[in-house]
């Protein structure tokens, strides 16, 4: 069977690490204190460089079922960055680092024929339509690209809790580019 691969986008913005494990797992990072006082003092090169060495995402087929069933794979992650840290207290008083928004690019690979009905043709070209996309995901399961994305840090999740926004697109010219 003929496969693609294309790449999706996608961002968190005001995740928060929700399970009380997670706090746990920050607060006894080696570099926790560090962090900390980065963030506090303002200096934002050096907590952003210490997040993106700790900083982790992947794309969770099994999380998109008309991605799972039909046969789809995440081959990779590129881009991936947290962007403007800051510190919150949980009602216990812990201080827990946060981040306006993390993305990631996730590169899948997927059946053509199936990818096919998401495209319109154009001439000799094939064109993305996000119509066509969301009709077919609607079909078969009804779930969200946001869905699959998931982040890390240190080895804490980090997912919404409340405000905040989780999405991911797929990107037209990467989708288009392998598909022609």
């Amino acid at each position: 069977m003929d496969t693609i691969k294309f790449k999706v986008d996608g961002y968190l913005e005001g995740g928060f690490p929700v399970e009380e494990e997670d706090i746990e797992t920050i607060t006894e990072l080696d570099y926790y204190e560090d962090l900390i006082k980065f963030i506090e003092n303002g200096n934002e090169k050096e907590a952003s460089n210490l997040v993106n060495q700790n900083l982790e995402a992947e794309f969770i087929i099994e999380n998109i079922s008309p991605f799972e069933d039909e046969g789809f794979e995440c081959v990779g992650v590129k881009n991936l960055s947290a962007a403007f840290p800051y510190v919150e207290e949980t009602e216990g008083g812990t201080k827990i680092p946060v981040f306006k928004y993390i993305s990631a690019s996730f590169i899948l690979k997927g059946p053509k024929e199936i990818i096919k009905d998401w495209m319109d043709k154009e001439g000799d070209k094939y064109k993305f339509n996000i119509e066509l996309f969301q009709e077919w995901m609607d079909e078969n399961g009804g779930d969200g690209l946001q869905d699959g994305c998931g982040y890390s840090f240190g080895g804490a999740c980090y997912d919404l809790n409340g405000f905040g926004s989780n999405a991911c697109s797929i990107d037209c010219e990467s989708i288009e580019k392998a598909f022609n």
